[in-house]
This record gives structure tokens, C-alpha cells and sequence, in this order.
């Protein structure tokens, strides 16, 4: 029989060991995303899209994967999980983000203009404010947190530091943990974890593909636009787009 003194010490070592379980972090690992996109309200003062978009066309979802390590994350787009809606999906971006963390470098793949570029630079300093709002998306409890972006633009962000790396969706990033939740002030533009998996991501996913030969800072790219497209793009919309890269 079991004496009383060994059941008491395994009792208290599978205490210790739930204890240490739940409250490990995560270090590496996969989380999808959904993306939902209000395209009424993101494009409501666009002359040229407004009158093309419906009722059937209001909402555009897709699905996005960020792969991360301790030092490295690559957002890519999930292909094949994009909902088809023919020109409306031109509307919406699929951009794939890369960044090294230890070397302050991102690398953002997209196509612009229907033609592959890639920006290639530091990665963005921001400065958020952190509440004590929670919420518990995927399974994490998590932290809203606030960023302004100017005097009339407000972003929330919802992340947990039981993801240590500091990561998220497309260019945002800079909290104590990865953001899980992430949308503008209006709600026409949000990102939510789907699930989450623990795992060591393969190698080619985080590695830029560099199909593009052309290469830009962020300011020169923004330059080069507004030099071809100034007649039917304003500057401060340019600004804004990129606010997220």
C-alpha cells in the first residue's frame, strides 16, 4: 500500500507541475487570423468605388497566418481561404510582412498598381497605452491597449503575454506579447485570432520570397506614388495605408 507521506508528495508535485503548465509561455508558434473589412465604410467617400458596392459586397473576410519565433514572425496570406468577389478583392490588400525583430527589420511583399514591390526597412516605433480593459480571444486572456495615430485616428489592440514575442497582424507590433485583436476605431477594419498552435515554423515561411525587383524604403515608395497617382490619390489616404505596413 501507498503510505500517506507518498501520496501527499505526489499530490504536491502534480500541483507544482499544472501550476508550471499553465502558466508557460509560448515562444514559437502559429496564429490565424480572420480579417473583416467594411468596404461601405472604408470607401463611403470614394467617388469612384462607393457606387459599386452593395448590400452583397458590404463585408470582404479572409484569413491570414502569423508564424513566429523568439526573434522572427512572417504574416502571410492563407491562399484558397480568400473570399472571391471578383474586382471587390482588388480592393482589399494581401500583403505578406516579414520582420526580424533582433535586427529591427521588416520586409512587406505586395502588389501595387498590379505590379510585385517589396518595402524594406526598420521596423515601426509605437507608442501604445495600456488599459485595463481584458478580453479573452482564442483562449488567452488579453489587454486592450490604444495607439493614436493622429489627432482623429484611434487603433485598439488586444494582446496576451503568454505569447512572449512581441508580434502581430501586418505592421503592428511593439507590446509586451502578441496582439491577438487588433481594429480601427470605426470598426470597419478588424483582425481576431481564430486558434492558436504551438509548433517551430519551417524555415521557407520565414524567409522573404524576393519576388519583386523592386525595392523601397517605405518614404520612396510613398514619393514614387504620389508622383504617378497623385491625380487620383490624395496624400493624407496614402499616409494612412501605410500607417499599417
Amino acid at each position: 500500500m501507498i503510505s500517506n507521506g507518498i501520496k501527499k508528495y505526489v499530490a504536491a508535485a502534480v500541483v507544482v507541475l499544472m501550476t508550471a503548465t499553465s502558466f508557460a509561455q509560448m515562444t514559437s508558434g502559429k496564429i490565424v487570423f480572420y480579417r473583416k473589412m467594411n468596404l461601405k465604410k472604408i470607401f463611403k467617400d470614394n467617388p469612384r468605388v462607393a457606387p459599386m458596392l452593395n448590400d452583397d459586397v458590404t463585408w470582404n473576410v479572409d484569413s491570414f497566418a502569423l508564424y513566429f519565433d523568439e526573434n522572427r514572425s512572417a504574416f502571410v496570406p492563407i491562399e484558397g481561404d480568400q473570399m472571391e468577389r471578383g474586382m471587390m478583392k482588388m480592393l482589399t490588400p494581401q500583403n505578406t510582412t516579414y520582420k526580424n525583430l533582433a535586427q529591427d527589420e521588416r520586409t512587406v511583399e505586395m502588389v501595387m498598381m498590379g505590379t510585385p514591390m517589396t518595402i524594406q526597412d526598420s521596423l515601426k516605433k509605437r507608442v501604445w497605452k495600456v488599459t485595463d480593459s481584458k478580453r479573452r480571444i482564442a483562449g488567452y486572456m488579453c489587454r486592450k491597449s490604444m495607439l493614436e495615430l493622429n489627432d482623429t485616428t484611434r487603433l485598439y489592440a488586444w494582446f496576451t503575454s503568454d505569447i512572449v514575442p512581441s508580434v502581430g497582424p501586418e505592421g503592428f507590433d511593439g507590446l509586451p506579447g502578441a496582439i491577438l485583436g487588433f481594429a480601427n476605431e470605426e470598426g470597419s477594419i478588424v483582425y481576431f485570432a481564430k486558434r492558436v498552435k504551438e509548433m517551430t515554423p519551417p524555415e521557407e515561411v520565414m524567409t522573404p520570397k524576393g519576388k519583386s525587383k523592386d525595392v523601397f524604403k517605405e518614404e520612396e515608395l510613398k514619393a514614387l506614388l504620389i508622383e504617378r497617382m497623385g491625380k487620383w490619390i490624395k496624400k493624407e489616404d496614402l499616409d494612412a495605408q501605410f500607417e499599417w505596413l
